[in-house]
């Protein structure tokens, strides 16, 4: 398959102007930047500080007598740091395929719809790959029998219970947010422990479902991720799949990044790299009769508090 030219946007028969299809994935389908909020910082790495939870956990306060001098306790301070990379991509307009598209939008336009989405992409893809699998969070449930989609002997009240418990009882948070694959809500959905619990649920929508379903839980939020990416080299046919499938992430999220407060991760993100949404010139190529438009971003995804995390691996 050879690439497009400027003849694939010239049609012959009449085009119409309120009207183009295109692939284009819904934000609310990525989860990345809602699971671990965003930290802006002066420097493309640096170091963080962290308080050591065991010191804060227990208990010196000893009787006094007046006068007497007072019990002495400390605590422990460790540091973490963290790097931020800068992704970048580029998509060149040549003068002429802008001068022969009868597309109902610029080609302007369309690049940066383009660019933008291969953004959000690249974004969930590290971020799935980093976060939605063992040996990342301090507990994992990767028992083959834990299957949402076994309706006769799952629990996922109990389970999400328990792993809300464990993490509660380990560091005093309990958590409020769970992410997971399209599958895993599917199979939730019509979970027999589940339907009699949400089934009078006005106005059944997604949000309204996962709302309920949050609320049975315990938690404020579940994240659905849905994005695909198309795994094949160009040239191929295309390989659809999902980013995140078949896993479920029980979290505490610090919903406003703060000195003081546990998270389970944040995204530092620098803003002279082009920051956490990108920073999208158009820079003229007189040499080639192009303009460019060019993204780069620049941000690191860090699981800073890996106690408050609880993952379940091929829960379906």
């Amino acid at each position: 398959m050879s690439l497009p030219t400027g003849k694939d946007v010239q049609a012959v028969d009449p085009v119409l102007t309120n009207m183009l299809v295109a692939y284009y994935q819904s934000q609310d389908r990525f989860v990345a930047d809602r699971a671990f909020p965003g930290v802006p910082v002066d420097k493309d790495s640096g170091t963080y500080y962290t308080f050591d939870k065991k010191y804060f956990m227990t208990d010196e306060m000893e009787e006094r007598a007046y006068g007497a001098q007072y019990a002495r306790a400390g605590f422990g301070v460790s540091s973490t740091t963290y790097t931020t990379i800068q992704y970048a991509l580029s998509k060149p307009i040549a003068d002429e395929e802008e001068a022969n598209s009868q597309l109902p939008m610029t080609l302007e336009q369309a690049a940066i719809r383009f660019l933008g989405l291969k953004a959000l992409i690249k974004k969930e893809r590290e971020w799935a790959s980093d976060f939605m699998k063992t040996s990342v969070w301090d507990t994992d449930d990767n028992n083959s029998t834990t299957d949402w989609d076994d309706y006769s002997g799952s629990d996922p009240v109990g389970d999400v219970r328990t792993a809300k418990r464990t993490i509660s009882q380990s560091t005093g948070y309990t958590p409020n947010v769970m992410v997971m694959g399209e599958i895993v809500e599917d199979a939730l959905v019509n979970h027999p422990d589940l339907i009699d619990r949400i089934k009078y649920t006005q106005m059944a929508t997604s949000g309204s479902v996962r709302g309920a379903m949050a609320a049975l839980f315990g938690l404020e939020e579940i994240l659905v991720g849905m994005a695909i990416y198309n795994s094949a080299n160009e040239g191929q046919s295309a390989s659809m799949g999902a980013i995140i499938d078949d896993d479920a992430l029980v979290m505490y999220r610090n919903n406003s990044p703060s000195i003081f407060e546990p998270s389970a991760g944040y995204t530092f993100h620098w803003a002279p790299g082009g920051g956490l949404g990108g920073i999208m010139p158009l820079v003229r190529e007189a040499a080639n009769d192009s303009d460019l438009i060019r993204l780069k971003m620049q941000w690191d995804q860090k699981a800073v508090c890996t106690d408050v995390g609880y993952f379940f691996a091929d829960v379906v």
